[in-house]
């Protein structure tokens, strides 16, 4: 009835008829009183949730009280089943945060703990805990399977695969080794033959607390809580596995790489928004205004290289549809390369924000190397045509050659060898030869015409500016090639009407280390303190060399507003697929090439 009711409201609101506006005011009203309606019900399963936690800890701490008042069992058995009493309230601790989140790993876990905990209750097999809660928790299963719905974000599938096989390794492994131990002891103190079966049922027994104890004394009873220890870590590593967020991965098909890039030749202001078309990321497309996010995923942490592409008008719906969109999936979200132009617009809607560098901005109109500020990038050009350098365009579009393109290979090798760190990803484009696109590409030659260095420019306001993207030099490459490079293409862009020129980020530079925010004094000593695992201060010197008109500030912006460990570690993790481990190489390569 409700909705034919409704299809009815909607087609006399879409009519032009008096009794449209009445219609309009029953379709608000209801879905107001629906809205109302899920928000009463996201609050009511979050005190249930609560709850369960409440009576999780209860459980732990009675069966950590001496001389528990409820024990009735001889000593030793009752420690083994408050073991797994303990395990079982810790584990349903962890579940219980995420099903705040709405997992639907969280809770399937959550009810297959609930069922064992009932069936042990039922069975007498649960020490240290009082009929109430047992009760309670029959209660809060009952409720669980009835908002099984509402539990819709789903695991990782490759985290649900380690998680299976975690679990069945594991308990093969333990509960073959507790049969065959358990068989082994009993064998040996005893007179009488012992069965296997018999030995492998009480040793799978001892997972949950139930048969007999461990034949043999102390020792024995020590190897008995050991075996139950290790299976039940085994287990709560599966569970932490099955109920990691998953994001689907989808190979982003031609039509919405051709939809992207019209949106980037119409609204790109920030400089790194050509990158949203590399393969490396997924895209997030709109669906009430017209827009589109580049993203990538590490853990439960969305990441996000740049601004939002659209319309400015239409940019505070397009990020509150990917806000909801990370919020359905339980992830968090960190936004990279922020620039100014939205920044209060990501405050507005409960973005934590800190500065994370500046960007090197010369206005191609004004930007000229007379003068004393000019001195050292002159002196840098006059070195490499002194060299015998000079600068060419590849023009890839217009005629492919195989033999620049096996040279650029050759510079990108010798380059990557002489770097503190491997090849970076996700922030920094590809060279993109087999697909160019609108990417433009200036090499030099040295005397002998042998290619030494050469830079990859993306498009950015259009075509009114463009970056310098990825730049590479091989190992004989004179001294000022790169400015060399680089002035000549701007003279090109600014030939062809260009506006604007940019080298990009210079990553943490012009943080104040006495700020205010934590985040940017952390920043600030990683700056300070860290140049050996990436040459934050070197690349922020280089950029100051060219004496670009202006700094302009970027941003990281977090959502929570307080950043976790982890988010930043999805940072490092999504431009460096060797995690943390790379930069500690690059550590210790750099203080081994100083004491040469």
């Amino acid at each position: 009835m409700h909705g034919y009711y409704m299809v009815r409201c909607a087609e006399l609101v879409s009519e032009n008829k008096p009794e449209r506006l009445a219609a309009r005011q029953v379709l608000s009203g209801f879905l107001k009183n629906k809205i109302m309606d899920q928000n009463f019900r996201t609050k009511t399963e979050n005190i249930i949730i609560a709850l369960l936690a409440l009576v999780s800890a209860a459980v732990l701490v009675s069966t950590l009280m001496p001389g528990n008042i409820w024990a009735s069992h001889i000593q030793e058995r009752m420690e083994m089943g408050k073991s797994v009493e303990r395990v079982f309230s810790l584990l349903m601790l962890i579940v219980c945060g995420e099903l705040k989140k709405r997992k639907r790993g969280a809770w399937t876990a959550a009810v297959i703990i609930c069922i064992i905990n009932i069936l042990r209750d039922f069975a007498g097999y649960s020490y240290g805990v009082p009929v109430s809660l047992a009760i309670v928790s029959a209660l809060i299963l009952g409720f669980l399977i009835y908002t099984k719905n509402d539990f819709c974000c789903p695991s990782s599938k490759a985290s649900g695969r380690r998680a299976v096989l975690l679990l069945v390794v594991s308990a093969a492994g333990v509960l073959i080794n507790a049969g065959l131990s358990y068989h082994f002891m009993k064998t040996g103190i005893s007179e009488t033959p012992v069965l296997l079966s018999e030995s492998f049922a009480n040793g799978i027994g001892l997972l949950f607390g139930v048969g007999e104890n461990m034949p043999g004394g102390k020792g024995m009873q020590l190897f008995e809580s050991f075996i139950c220890a290790f299976s039940w870590m085994c287990i709560i590593a599966a569970v932490l596995y099955a109920v990691r967020p998953w994001l689907a991965e989808r190979k982003s098909a031609a039509q919405d790489i051709r939809h992207a890039r019209t949106l980037l030749d119409l609204y790109s202001q920030n400089p790194v928004a050509y990158l949203t078309l590399e393969d490396d990321k997924e895209l997030f497309f709109g669906e009430k205004v017209d827009g589109v996010i580049a993203y990538g995923v590490v853990g439960d942490t969305i990441v996000v290289n740049g601004d939002p592409v659209c319309a400015d008008k239409d940019f505070p719906e397009l990020l509150k549809e990917f806000c909801d969109f990370a919020d359905r999936s339980a992830h968090k979200l960190f936004i990279m390369s922020v620039t100014d132009h939205f920044i209060e617009e990501y405050k507005k809607q409960g973005f934590g924000s800190v500065k994370s560098g500046e960007e090197a901005r010369f206005d191609l109109d004004e930007y000229e190397i007379s003068g004393k500020k000019g001195q050292k990038m002159r002196m840098n050009i006059n070195h490499a045509k002194n060299a015998g350098v000079t600068v060419k365009e590849y023009k890839v579009h217009e005629h492919k050659d195989p033999v620049i393109e096996a040279e650029f290979d050759r510079v990108s090798a010798e380059w990557l060898e002489d770097k503190k760190s491997s090849l970076l990803r996700f922030t920094l484009g590809s060279v993109g030869l087999d697909d160019p696109m609108g990417k433009r590409y200036f090499y030099a030659e040295n005397a002998d015409g042998k290619i030494v260095a050469f830079v990859v420019y993306i498009p950015f306001m259009g075509t009114s500016g463009y970056m310098a993207d990825v730049t590479r030099h091989g190992k004989d490459a004179p001294g000022g090639v790169m400015e060399y490079i680089n002035y000549q293409a701007f003279q090109v862009f600014k030939e062809e009407g260009c506006k604007y020129g940019s080298l990009g980020v210079a990553p943490l530079a012009g943080l104040d280390p006495k700020s205010s925010n934590p985040i940017e004094r952390m920043l600030c000593f990683v700056y300070d303190h860290l140049n050996d695992c990436y040459g934050f201060r070197d690349l922020h010197t280089a950029k100051k060399n060219y004496s670009p008109n202006e700094w302009l500030p970027s941003y990281y912006v977090y959502r929570p507003s307080v950043p976790t460990p982890d988010m930043f570690y999805a940072v490092v993790r999504i431009q460096n697929p060797q995690g943390m481990l790379d930069y500690v190489k690059g550590f210790f390569r750099s203080i081994k090439k100083r004491r040469r």
